[in-house]
């Protein structure tokens, strides 16, 4: 999975359907129904706290 630092804004979540969350100590993980992940993470190298977003690219003859 690859990380990318960005600035979540409203436009970016809206009409996305949140299909599942999964919370930690230390981070939140959102997955939506279009197989987007946004996870919201605290770095402890930096003391802050985190974005990224991964997408999983499933295919559909495997499953």
């Amino acid at each position: 999975m690859s990380h990318h630092d960005f600035a979540v804004t409203t436009d970016q979540l809206k009409g996305k359907i949140v299909e599942e969350v999964a919370v930690n100590n230390f981070a939140l993980v959102i997955k939506f129904t279009d197989n987007t992940y946004l996870d919201v993470y605290l770095d402890s190298t930096e003391k802050a706290i985190k974005t990224s977003t991964n997408q999983l690219n499933v295919d559909e003859t495997n499953n």
